[in-house]
């Protein structure tokens, strides 16, 4: 679904992906610090734009393109999978700092929340992705034990709620915007 507005924060903005970020959304897929934790991806430019366009009408997936304050495209975040008032969050691949990872990650929950009316969000890890453990794990998710997903891969299954991600942004807040 297209999204007709930014989302912004202090060190980064999200938007819609629109076709013009074909080729930015396919080469952070391919870039091998990501690659390894994504479906396998083998397209074209013209085949990703086709993708970006069909997504536009696709219901319950926003997928949203991070743009530091320069005006540079740095990564990619995603809520899809929408039923009732549960989601799941992902295709977070960001190549900014941590003030700006951080920042997209709160405000894709904002967003859930927020926008969409959310109460739970789900996120799914592969389990041998120790940095992303430990970036979700500020968010204050309950983590389940790592089981086999149906891509074959160990996953870890994060629950948030929406009251343990406003306690957890709140202390998040303080360190980034002093």
């Amino acid at each position: 679904m297209y999204f007709d507005g930014v989302i912004e924060g202090r060190f980064v903005n999200l938007k819609s992906v629109t076709v013009e970020d074909a080729e930015f959304t396919r080469n952070i897929r391919l870039d091998p610090d990501f690659a390894k934790f994504f479906p396998p991806l083998n397209n074209t430019i013209e085949q990703q734009r086709q993708w970006i366009e069909n997504h536009k009408t696709k219901e319950g997936d926003y997928f949203f393109v991070v743009w530091d304050k320069n005006g540079n495209r740095i990564g990619t975040i995603s809520v899809y999978d929408i039923v009732g008032t549960c989601c799941e969050s992902g295709r977070l691949a960001i190549k900014g700092n941590a003030f700006q990872s951080a920042e997209a990650q709160m405000l894709i929950f904002k967003f859930a929340f927020e926008n969409l009316g959310m109460d739970t969000v789900l996120g799914y890890i592969f389990a041998d992705n120790e940095r992303a453990i430990r970036f979700n794990k500020q968010f204050g998710p309950v983590l389940d034990e790592p089981e086999m997903h149906d891509n074959g891969h160990l996953m870890v299954k994060a629950t948030y709620t929406r009251e343990a991600v406003e306690k957890a942004t709140e202390r998040i807040k303080k360190m980034m915007y002093r």
